[in-house]
């Protein structure tokens, strides 16, 4: 058990190790930040957002009283970051630093509440479960490592399903919506259970490769929801209260449930999906499906068809995305043939249309330099001609509509002030046409075209979503539908009829509204549930996306037929699960109560914030690769993620030396800077050779013996690079010129060889980075096309020491395998440099795999690596570990070698050896004691044909961008 122990926090320190330099990105650096105070917040935002943040700060303090209640704690006040000109829309709570950041955009599939009150409801859940666990954990902890244990502990202990469930759970008890009654989100484990049985805990929690897995928010809602209604809130209260103040126990939500409930993590998961399988299958026994036709194949692994459009009675065009494919648009015919139209690059949410053959949808396109910048770009693409056309809309544009003569293009809009918009565009030239703005400034979902200059469209309103329509030449709105339909999207118009989805039964099923009589239908009431619906040129077919456990198949049905009724005869949905958490609650909060509060507010300076330390250790950490030494660190990251630092001793216990490290990166202007200082000693062997002579002075006695010596070493380097993102289209592409200054300084000790370098040397290197890479499906083990090249070129000008220079080349070559998801790595690198024997830099062209590195003048090699996945096994191994894809590489290298030998400084002869290898890697995707981040471990076999030799290596790494 100790054991076990060990290994779970070494995860975890490496774990926290990643997590304390988790980075979100930088806002541009032309932002100038404001803050406000409020009782239990501290809110940093752009200048021009005042407003909203004021509005903000009152919404959370409304939910704070609400959102800490079940877990009998109210947390110290928080930061909360504020993210505006992003093009993605999210939240999140970290700590260590500690900080809750929102991005303040809303997306197009959001459930029918304020983006800013769902982030209020869902991340201050978070702030509560975070500094629940600080204020429990013992003094000594905190002594001992500073913010970072909080982290620590919260991760190591409590499982993602669990910390996301719980905040799942807490959105959907204090609101009339939230995610627990979303059918869109509770649908996929129901066909799952229904279609394929009930999971193993580790596969439903870890996932797989081979099936369709729902993730860790929808576990931990049916889990987290599911355990606390049946044994109370007070259950996530005991456990949060556990992980704390026993931070050395060993699995402390397992003791709780173990006491509580009579039943571990995996047990307590059956439990409650038998239970679901129960009450699902009775259901789908009681299920009535109107005749209706599949025009899709079955695929190998998950896939969905999405957007769907008739691009006449006999062609389809669909958004086909798949585990082994990437995404892109299809035609498919009435014989279930597809052809590949076009790779997109990455689309916003609900945010794709037609017109006759046209093509029309808004494609994310990042921020040149900052992560937390960016736009859309609406983009058209001809199905038959292959004629594409750009337009750049003023500012974030989502759900864009192409008007029936193809000259306007109509798009919700966004702006950095949270400043919502339906705009109307010309074609081809971009002229803005038309802008409207409601008078609360309602968000407005899925626009569709009814006439020359009127569209119809769905608002986001206090009382939830409804149907509208706006007319751009009299710049008014009239409500078309004025009643509760829960969740309404994907607006179609036939003829009088406007098809919509709406989840009013429970269930994402179809409806239409007729525009002449307002009278609405439910067409279709789907399994599980329907998206994206298609109505043929002659309203007489419609096809629509119908999710099954393994994806969106398409579906078509009459547009007539005997099971169609009318709204008043479909009874609304009942969520017993939402409705027992709602009743465990003081209530729901009213966000109205407080939005106009008046906090004070003030310039938030860069300068005196750059420095915020927060943690620290009793051990060296390496953050480049994850190493620990003895020693110490000292950790600091400020609030805007723009400056970080190290500051520590590290001892080295193969050398038996110590040094000072100093590290820090700012990362607030357009390039980064890098700046590392070290000072300390160094330690080395070498042999000396001792004779004994006789009388006549003859050697009668010869021996040699490893004597150790130390030498004082100063290194200062600084870095400037320009890291550059050029996304469009399928590719990611990124540009990183950088300049390097380095600085070292040698010093004799009493027990340094006379012959060991002394003094000091200066050195400038300059590198250019590019890659262009192909966007990976879900299976694929390297991209299909691609290409990397780095360049670079080292020297040292000046100094009383010269260490040469050093030139060198690589490249790297993706290319497709012979089956698919396989993957052809080329490798190609030349390297050559001058040294005088005793100093030069390191290497940067790789050897042959398998041998160790001379010194050398000159280094090509090439190498090739064909990858292919073997297995999708989802083996678990009790709780220690899961095996979700076996995977095996062949490859060969070649490598040819020039250098110089030396005596006393000379150069006494040149040499030129060719080293190659071959070999077979064989490794695993697994996790280990179900901690969520994915580890690959396997070993490498290289054959060694000049040595006649076989080497092993052991490969271990673990991917942290899985959080």
């Amino acid at each position: 058990m100790k054991k076990r122990l060990l290994l779970i926090l070494l995860f975890a320190v490496v774990m926290q190790t990643s997590a304390q330099y988790f980075q979100t990105g930088q806002d541009p650096a032309s932002i100038h930040w404001r803050q406000l105070q409020s009782k239990n917040f501290q809110l940093i935002y752009p200048d021009y957002f005042e407003k909203q943040a004021l509005q903000l700060a009152g919404k959370l303090e409304t939910v704070y009283p609400y959102g800490s209640f079940s877990l009998k704690h109210n947390p110290q006040k928080f930061p909360v970051v504020l993210h505006t000109q992003t093009i993605q829309s999210n939240g999140l709570v970290a700590w260590a630093p500690k900080r809750a950041e929102f991005y303040t955009t809303p997306h197009q599939a959001i459930y029918p509440q304020d983006w800013l009150e769902q982030l209020a409801l869902h991340e201050f859940r978070h702030i509560v479960q975070i500094d629940k666990v600080n204020s429990n954990l013992p003094r000594w902890a905190k002594f001992l490592l500073g913010e970072q244990v909080t982290a620590l502990v919260f991760g190591a202990y409590l499982p993602w399903w669990f910390i996301e469930g719980d905040a799942v759970v807490t959105e959907t008890a204090l609101s009339n919506y939230g995610r627990g009654r979303h059918p869109s989100f509770l649908m996929e484990h129901r066909a799952q259970v229904v279609e394929k049985g009930t999971f193993s805990y580790d596969k439903a929690y870890l996932g797989s490769y081979r099936d369709f897995v729902p993730n860790h928010y929808k576990l931990g809602y049916y889990l987290a929801g599911n355990i606390r209604a049946r044994h109370g809130s007070q259950i996530w209260e005991n456990v949060l209260t556990r992980t704390g103040q026993k931070p050395l126990s060993v699995f402390p939500m397992r003791q709780v449930l173990k006491e509580q409930t009579g039943r571990n993590i995996a047990k307590n998961y059956h439990s409650v999906f038998d239970s679901l399988k129960k009450v699902w299958d009775r259901q789908d026994l009681l299920y009535e499906s109107v005749p209706n036709k599949i025009q899709t194949e079955k695929g190998k692994f998950y896939t969905s068809y999405l957007y769907n459009y008739f691009v006449n009675d006999s062609v389809l065009v669909s958004f086909k995305t798949a585990f082994n494919e990437i995404p892109s648009f299809v035609e498919i015919r009435k014989n279930k043939q597809e052809k590949k139209i076009i790779f997109p690059g990455t689309i916003f949410s609900e945010s794709v249309s037609y017109k006759d053959e046209w093509i029309v949808w808004s494609e994310q396109i990042p921020d040149l330099r900052w992560q937390h910048s960016g736009r859309s770009l609406l983009r058209l693409y001809h199905i038959n001609s292959q004629r594409r056309m750009e337009l750049k809309p003023e500012f974030k544009a989502f759900s864009p509509a192409l008007s029936p003569d193809k000259t306007k293009i109509a798009v919700v809009e966004a702006d950095f002030s949270s400043n919502f918009y339906l705009s109307v565009y010309q074609l081809p030239d971009g002229i803005l046409l038309h802008r409207f703005q409601t008078p609360a400034n309602n968000y407005f979902f899925s626009p569709e075209w009814i006439g020359p200059g009127s569209v119809a469209a769905i608002i986001l309103s206090n009382e939830g979503k409804r149907l509208v329509s706006v007319d751009f030449e009299t710049d008014e709105m009239k409500v078309l539908l004025d009643r509760e339909m829960g969740d309404m999207k994907q607006l179609r118009l036939s003829g009088d009829w406007l098809y919509f989805i709406s989840s009013w039964s429970g269930k994402n099923s179809l409806y239409r509204f007729h525009l002449k009589t307002q009278g609405v239908e439910r067409v279709y009431e789907p399994r599980f549930g329907v998206e994206f619906p298609a109505v043929s040129p002659c309203g007489e077919r419609i096809v629509m996306s119908d999710y099954t456990a393994d994806g969106f198949r398409l579906m078509e049905i009459p547009a007539t037929h005997g099971n169609v009724a009318s709204l008043n005869d479909v009874p609304p949905a009942s969520y017993p699960l939402a409705e027992s958490l709602a009743s465990q609650e003081i209530g729901i909060p009213f966000f109205s109560d407080s939005a106009d509060v008046g906090y004070p507010t003030e310039e938030y300076r860069k300068v005196p914030h750059l420095f915020n330390l927060h943690s620290w250790a009793p051990v060296f950490i390496e953050t480049d690769d994850y190493e620990f030494f003895p020693g110490v660190s000292l950790m600091s990251q400020n609030s805007l993620g723009t400056s970080e630092t190290v500051l520590g001793y590290k001892w080295d216990l193969t050398e038996k030396t110590g040094r000072f490290i100093a590290d820090y990166s700012f990362k607030g202007w357009y390039p980064v800077f890098d700046l590392k200082l070290t000072h300390g000693a160094r330690a080395s062997e070498y042999n000396q050779i001792q004779q004994t002579v006789n009388n006549q002075g003859d050697v009668i006695r010869q021996d040699t013996s490893l004597l150790r010596y130390t030498w004082g070493q100063t290194t200062a380097g600084l870095n400037a690079r320009l890291p550059l993102q050029i996304g469009k289209g399928p590719f990611s592409r990124v540009f990183q010129p950088e300049v390097q200054y380095g600085f070292n300084f040698y010093k004799h000790h009493d027990s340094t060889p006379e012959q060991f370098v002394e003094g000091s040397f200066h050195s400038l290197a300059y590198r250019v980075y590019f890659h262009q890479l192909l966007r990976q499906s879900y299976l694929d083990v390297y991209p299909d096309f691609g290409i990397v090249l780095d360049g670079s070129f080292r020297h040292s000008p000046a100094g009383t020491l010269r260490a040469g220079n050093l030139k060198a080349l690589q490249t790297v070559l993706y290319l497709p395998g012979f089956m698919k998801n396989h993957g052809v790595k080329i490798y190609a690198g030349a390297q050559e440099k001058e040294t005088n024997g005793t100093l030069g830099f390191n290497d940067v062209v790789r050897y042959a795999r398998g041998w160790g590195r001379i010194n050398t003048t000159a280094t090509y090699t090439g190498g090739a690596d064909y990858k292919m996945p073997l297995l999708y096994p989802d083996w678990n191994f009790w709780d220690f570990l899961y095996v979700r894809r076996i995977k095996a590489s062949l490859y060969g290298d070649y490598t040819r070698l020039k250098g110089n030998f030396y005596r006393n400084g000379n150069i006494t002869s040149t040499f030129s050896e060719d080293i190659s290898s071959a070999g077979i890697e064989l490794t695993a995707d697994v996790n280990f004691l179900r901690f969520y981040a994915p580890a690959n471990i396997g070993f490498r076999s290289s054959y060694l044909p000049e040595m006649k030799s076989v080497y092993f290596d052991f490969l271990f790494s673990i991917d942290f961008t899985s959080f």
